[in-house]
């Protein structure tokens, strides 16, 4: 193996990212890749006959130099280098140190499926009853709950949509190597407080909730949530904006500054819609209008309940961090940046990145 002569950090494995992780790694860097994606190759992964030529694109970015230290293999199907480490459902979340002396916190979001176990036979996706739209091909088609997000990519292993599943089991019993995880005994541990002085909701809330394998408590009123909330720990509170007495903004308020890491999703009618958009500067998660459903609310609690599940902790030394958002995540004609990458406002030339990975240039940060 290549000797390392330093580590970098590549943001996002989309055309861009592996470029940079090839050129980084082929000067003999190591480079952690990392990407929201459960899946490399970004959009160009979706895509195949090529203009002008009629053939792929990305086997013209395969290494130019010492091409045995790196795959040989269609990059819509995988990358691979003995210098990067690729990381996948995963998320930047803190950024501390200095020029060419980062440490990087990345949240893991949970697959579902032990990647390393999962033979990619595709028993699981066969059995599964949920289909959903798929994202892979644009939302054309379907897939299932459990599913390959590329279906031409390697290594081929499965993964569990979480939003969708419905813990059925069905998956789990046919898998031949029992790489299958289902989440249930991990929702049973989230506690969930619903705030709102309509009995009727409140019993529909719970009932719903419930059902997904959730612990649910409730609350009549402001002060009896508040309450709750220092006898017992919750994750997640449904909060009503329009209550007698404490009404939901001063409840968010409060909660918020006794117990900070507490997600909140504001209920509200139409007319007080700018006041849930406020709530949510002042820490909701998110908000919905009444009258909603069990397939308005429960997704949108599945993704927090994701999110707040997710493994936040690895930590990264890196001596420089290449963010490659793409064109679906930055706008080159407004600069608008929605991954919050903002926070990082240098932005260097990949010609400069053998100096700033040793420490002697300007912080180490690109925006590709």
């Amino acid at each position: 193996m290549q000797r390392k002569i330093g580590q970098a950090l590549v943001v996002g494995a989309g055309i861009g990212g592996i470029r940079a992780a090839l050129d980084l790694a082929e000067l003999g860097y190591g480079v952690t890749l990392v990407d929201r994606a459960p899946h490399v190759g970004g959009i160009l992964s979706q895509l195949d006959y090529q203009f002008p030529t009629g053939r792929c694109g990305m086997c013209q970015m395969l290494p130019l130099v010492e091409r045995e230290a790196g795959s040989q293999y269609c990059l819509r199907r995988g990358l691979f280098h003995e210098n990067i480490e690729i990381l996948l459902a995963t998320e930047l979340v803190t950024v501390e140190g200095e020029p060419g002396k980062y440490v990087a916190t990345l949240k893991q979001l949970p697959r579902g499926v032990d990647a390393h176990r999962c033979a990619g036979c595709g028993a699981c996706a066969d059995v599964c009853p949920v289909e959903v739209p798929d994202d892979f091909n644009a939302g054309l088609g379907t897939r299932k709950a459990i599913y390959l997000p590329v279906p031409h990519a390697l290594p081929n292993a499965y993964l569990i949509d979480l939003k969708a599943c419905t813990r059925c089991g069905a998956c789990q019993t046919v898998c031949p190597t029992g790489a299958i995880q289902l989440p249930e005994e991990q929702r049973q541990g989230f506690r969930i407080l619903v705030v709102d002085d309509e009995l009727i909701l409140r019993d529909s809330l719970k009932e719903w909730l419930g059902e997904e394998g959730f612990s649910v408590d409730m609350a009549a009123s402001g002060r009896q949530a508040l309450d709750q909330l220092t006898r017992q720990t919750y994750h997640l509170m449904l909060l009503d904006i329009k209550m007698p007495g404490m009404d939901g903004v001063e409840v968010l308020q409060k909660a918020k500054e006794n117990f900070p890491a507490l997600g909140v999703i504001m209920m509200t009618a139409y007319a007080t819609v700018e006041t849930a958009v406020e709530a949510m500067k002042i820490g909701a998660r998110d908000y919905l209008v009444k009258p909603f459903d069990p397939e308005a609310l429960i997704p949108m609690v599945l993704g927090i309940y994701a999110d707040l599940q997710a493994t936040a902790g690895r930590r990264v030394e890196a001596g420089a961090i290449v963010l490659c958002g793409g064109t679906a995540f930055f706008d080159p004609a407004d600069g608008k940046n929605t991954l919050g990458y903002g926070v990082y406002p240098n932005v260097v030339t990949s010609l400069e990145f053998e100096r700033l990975l040793s420490g002697t240039g300007p912080c180490p940060v690109q925006l590709v």
